[in-house]
């Protein structure tokens, strides 16, 4: 099943050229370097992940998740977005914009969506994405 969906091609979203960009342990080009470390924690614990897969949603519009994350336990699929500007304040609006998307979409945080935040001088660590990938994956 994991093999199975893992090899189903998909397009990511292109990062601009302009943009840091960092490589994950799974060769994934990711936007930060939190990102880098939630994708490198999922696949040090061996969770299959697509990062920026597109998400077609019900009115046709196409989002791209930061991850999108087979929860082979539970047999579903889980989203995880990570909102590490929230101290911008058009970032947080566009957040909240996007939560909306989400629900309209019967994506739920707690359910299947997980949201993880940041500000500048609030960091997610490490620690605080082993302690949700605990949660949600154990």
């Amino acid at each position: 099943m994991i093999e199975r969906w893992l090899r189903i091609p998909y397009k990511k979203k292109e990062v601009p050229g302009s943009l840091s960009k960092y490589i994950s342990d799974n060769s994934d080009i990711v936007r930060s370097k939190t990102e880098l470390n939630i994708a490198n924690a999922l696949y040090k614990r061996k969770i299959p992940y697509k990062y920026e897969c597109p998400l077609i949603l019900r009115n046709r519009n196409i989002i791209y998740p930061d991850f999108t994350i087979l929860d082979v336990k539970n047999r579903k699929i889980v989203y995880w977005e990570h909102r590490g500007m929230m101290d911008d304040r058009d970032y947080a609006k566009n957040s909240v914009a996007r939560l909306r998307e989400y629900a309209d979409n019967q994506i739920f945080p707690g359910d299947n969506l997980i949201i993880t935040e940041e500000t500048y001088a609030l960091q997610l660590g490490t620690n605080d994405i082993a302690k949700v990938i605990r949660h949600y994956f154990s």
